[in-house]
């Protein structure tokens, strides 16, 4: 268990394990209420930094994984939880995104590699995928899902073009 503080200044105990991603909080995407952003199960924001707070979980979860969103900022991925490389639809196809992961029901497109993302994944025994075809097929595959509504990205206003 991890003790971590809230920004009310109360503690929260994690269990690593059910730790799936964590990211710096960002002002475009949260309200102030603290340094850094869990997605465990549920949504916890919590007063240390970061880096701080992956470092912690990764000596009881050594399948924490670090990767970078579009805008240069790390986020933490649980890979053993996830499943991927994924295809990344046409309106991902922007600068600064490479892969896509999908972890927690939802998609985190990531700069590294479809080859690093998919590397990740098998070290930590997640769901490894295929290497994406860039396919108009799989990209029309992507967009429909979209279009439907059920691929739901991470933090989606830092996946597309501002």
């Amino acid at each position: 268990m991890i003790r971590f503080t809230r920004k009310s200044g109360t503690p929260l105990d994690l269990e690593a394990s059910q730790v799936l991603r964590i990211r710096k909080t960002d002002p475009r995407l949260d309200d102030d209420l603290g340094n850094t952003l869990i997605n465990a199960g549920q949504t916890f924001f919590v007063q240390e930094e970061s880096t701080a707070v992956a470092a912690a979980v990764k000596a009881e979860l050594p399948s924490l994984y670090r990767f970078t969103h579009r805008l240069g900022a790390p986020v933490w991925i649980n890979v053993h939880a996830a499943k991927g490389p994924m295809p990344l639809a046409p309106n991902h196809h922007v600068p600064g995104l490479s892969s896509a992961l999908d972890i927690g029901g939802k998609r985190q497109y990531v700069r590294e590699s479809p080859e690093e993302v998919r590397s990740a994944i098998a070290a930590a025994g997640g769901d490894v995928q295929p290497i994406p075809e860039e396919s108009l097929w799989v990209q029309g595959r992507e967009t429909l899902r979209e279009i439907l509504g059920s691929l739901e990205a991470w933090d989606e206003e830092l996946s597309t073009l501002e």
